[in-house]
């Protein structure tokens, strides 16, 4: 791709990488990561008035040409992902989200991220309102027009929209209800980690049972409010943490993946006002792992309870066989007799036959 020059046609209210990744989305036609254009900075590739700069976060003023004298650093198309579209018009879209798949770009720019393929797929950039954790899968829903953008934040703001998630959880030592509410504060340090405390922000999850086994539970969790590992926390600080959830006291999941499912959202239009309702189809290792371990669960469970045949039903040895000899008729059997002196000795070899002593 040749070098291309943009002109800064008023004083830019964002930092230089923002403002890059803005004008070459559109002059790309193709979206641009935050990220990359922040690569490409500190990588010595961009210039502005004819000198490199290496300060991603340089205010531009009315009058200044920005230079990039490379394109090396963008991915290829042919490498990107596909989106899987849920629902889509001319306002909004939702895409079911795989898991393993960051919302937003992170620091590793050559990491994919969701927000990067939808706007790939729309051909513009797109709103966020909402997210979804990197290993959890499911409805996210973006807006694609600034008409629908206020009052899709609005909604978000309000609590007005529904969020309905599914996931595997180890059984709590108690039995739970079929309905729980936990509502518990969650403190949000500086550092970005969470955990439960009375000092924190308030946030409440709502709890159904969906399906009850041994060792683990099939649940369906609604937040109430929208905190960062809202639904994590709150199932880990009650003893029902997550399976693949290692974060909060999960077990360990034996497909690799958290065992969390955005399976469905629902809100008002933003435009229409007609009421939506996007939905995800669990994934099917999610449904087929809950199904298998539950299976193998049993099995285990009957080849433990399979008699011992070296064991009574309740546990203890079995009383040895009687003695083969026994006769109830005539008493135990009595000892054999004891070698006396008197018994034949054999003969002494080598001595001489019809000699006397």
């Amino acid at each position: 791709m040749k070098p291309l020059s943009i002109a800064v046609l008023q004083d830019a209210m964002v930092p230089l990488d923002r403002w890059l990744a803005t004008e070459l989305t559109g002059a790309l036609k193709r979206p641009v990561a935050r990220g990359l254009t922040r690569k490409a900075i500190v990588g010595g590739l961009v210039a502005v008035a004819g000198r490199i700069v290496r300060e991603p976060g340089l205010m531009l003023r009315q009058g200044r040409s920005v230079f990039v004298r490379s394109f090396d650093w963008l991915p290829k198309r042919e490498t990107a992902q596909k989106v899987k579209v849920l629902y889509e018009d001319d306002w909004l879209i939702a895409i079911g989200k795989p898991a393993g798949l960051p919302t937003h770009e992170t620091k590793d720019v050559d990491r994919p991220s969701l927000t990067q393929l939808v706007e790939r797929h729309v051909g513009r950039p797109v709103f966020v309102h909402h997210r979804l954790d990197a290993g959890t899968s499911g409805v996210v829903l973006f807006a694609k027009a600034p008409e629908a953008n206020a009052s899709l934040a609005r909604s978000f703001a309000f609590r007005e929209v529904e969020k309905v998630y599914v996931a595997v959880v180890g059984r709590p030592p108690t039995d739970w209800p079929s309905e729980l509410r936990i509502d518990t504060p969650i403190v949000i340090s500086g550092n970005g980690s969470v955990r439960v405390g009375q000092a924190g922000v308030p946030a409440v999850t709502l709890v159904r049972v969906l399906e009850r086994r041994p060792d683990r539970l099939l649940i369906e969790a609604r937040p109430v409010t929208g905190r960062k590992h809202q639904i994590r926390v709150h199932l880990g600080s009650v003893g029902a943490a997550i399976v693949g959830d290692s974060r909060y006291g999960g077990a360990a999941s034996p497909t690799g993946r958290l065992m969390l499912h955005a399976e469905r959202i629902e809100l008002q239009h933003p435009v229409t006002g007609v009421r939506l309702v996007v939905s995800s189809p669990r994934p099917g290792e999610f449904q087929r792992w809950y199904d298998r371990a539950s299976k193998t669960k049993k099995s285990e469970d009957i080849r433990s309870n399979r008699p011992n045949p070296g064991r009574q039903p309740g546990g203890a040895p079995r009383p040895a066989k009687p003695d083969s000899r026994w006769r109830p008729d005539v008493g135990p059997p009595s000892p054999r007799p004891a070698r006396t002196e008197g018994k034949r000795r054999k003969p002494v070899r080598g001595a001489a036959r019809g000699s006397h002593r």
